[in-house]
């Protein structure tokens, strides 16, 4: 990548100079939390910063109202090179994902590429994408048209280690009902149905089940209904399981073996079992290894130090997997906090503000704008980008197909 460190310079040194407004938006983003589908406010306030840097913003995309693109055009050929925002917080946990250091960090990469593009050619998009906590934003915004046309997006996340070539594993989701009988529980307990005791019996077998999953599988789940009073039977209960694993083949074997836990339970206790599987599960990040080596060689100059991913620890889903199978991808990990301290936990939401998360927020939008200007400055390195990735989504393929055939 020659000749490209001058403009590496000028678009460093633009996100520097947009440094307070960053900084700014993640603060007010941490301290105002907002849900799914509710983030107006996180929203304003990264388009206003966008639309001050000269960039052409639309706020609200197809049914998304929350949603938002801001572009910048060159004039002259080349790929459009998306950077992603996410913003939306967990209930009780906040920003325990990190989604403002996201948010800045996507926003701070766009602001750095514009700074450039009319020197390198192409054209830059800030994506908004929210309600990623569940929400599914982005499937909604591919299904709708806002990812046509792009040709390589990226977006990083905050966590415990500095992370190029990141993985997310696939994932599912099962709403339980358990129906009983209610009677009096110390009267006439022989007249009831218990449906507490099928929903515990189901835990129980699923908790025993994990000792033959494989290494990868991830089986998490929480009562959401254990009953209304002690002195009753419970009669209703509910609750939502959350299945992960590294492939699609691997998360398509145990789906059943879970599903025999929720039966089983039903048939050991006489209540009867209502379960809803979601339709289609998540998919695994699809990483495009050439576009995060060069990632990689980017943050290393910021003077960052990385380390290889590690294909059997647990890691997160998101509904950026989904897409990467349609666009060449980056979604690496940034590291911001310590190894005692990981995502979703109270004490990752207060170290998504102060100096390390605004290190990580400035760091990131660095090392992403200086990948896009390697791909929009070097042909040969965009057909590598899109090579490995038609190889990657078609083996994909082909492993889906056999896998259905034999089933």
């Amino acid at each position: 990548m020659t000749g490209t460190s001058a403009i590496k310079d000028a678009a460093r040194t633009a996100i520097d100079a947009a440094a307070p407004a960053l900084f700014d938006i993640s603060t007010k983003m941490h301290a105002e939390v907002e849900l799914a589908f509710e983030e107006f406010k996180a929203q304003s306030w990264q388009c206003a910063v966008l639309r001050d840097a000269g960039f052409a913003v639309e706020e609200g995309l197809g049914s998304l109202k929350t949603a938002f693109r801001a572009t910048v055009r060159s004039g002259k050929p080349g790929p459009r090179v998306a950077f992603l925002c996410e913003y939306d917080g967990l209930p009780v946990y906040g920003q325990s994902c990190g989604h403002n250091v996201v948010a800045a960090a996507g926003v701070g990469a766009a602001i750095g590429l514009a700074r450039v593009i009319e020197q390198i050619g192409g054209e830059v998009v800030a994506l908004g994408t929210p309600g990623e906590e569940g929400g599914g934003g982005k499937n909604i915004l591919h299904r709708e048209g806002f990812f046509d046309g792009i040709d390589a997006m990226m977006l990083v996340y905050p966590g415990m280690d500095n992370i190029a070539h990141s993985r997310t594993v696939g994932a599912t989701r099962v709403q339980v009902a358990y129906f009983g009988k209610a009677a009096h529980a110390a009267a006439r307990p022989e007249l009831g149905i218990n449906a507490l005791d099928a929903l515990l019996l189901a835990f129980n077998g699923i908790s025993a089940l994990r000792q033959q999953l494989p290494s990868d599988v991830r089986v998490h789940s929480i009562i959401t209904k254990g009953g209304t009073l002690p002195q009753v039977v419970p009669d209703h209960t509910t609750a939502v399981l959350t299945v992960r694993a590294n492939n699609a083949a691997t998360l398509k074997q145990v789906i059943p073996r879970i599903d025999a836990c929720l039966t089983g339970a039903a048939l050991m206790t006489g209540a009867r079992l209502e379960r809803t599987w979601r339709d289609t599960p998540g998919r695994a990040l699809l990483s495009n290894l050439v576009l995060a080596r060069s990632f990689e060689r980017n943050l290393q100059d910021l003077g960052r130090v990385t380390r290889p991913r590690d294909e059997l620890s647990g890691a997160w889903s998101g509904d950026t997997g989904n897409v990467s199978w349609f666009v060449p991808t980056i979604q690496p990990q940034m590291a911001m906090t310590g190894r005692d301290v990981p995502p979703h936990s109270h004490e990752f939401h207060a170290a998504s503000v102060g100096p390390a998360a605004e290190a990580c927020i400035l760091d990131a939008a660095k090392a992403m704008a200086m990948t896009a200007i390697d791909l929009i400055s070097d042909e040969e390195f965009l057909r590598e980008v899109k090579a490995e990735f038609t190889c990657g989504a078609g083996a994909f393929a082909d492993r889906s197909n056999s896998s259905s055939s034999g089933a």
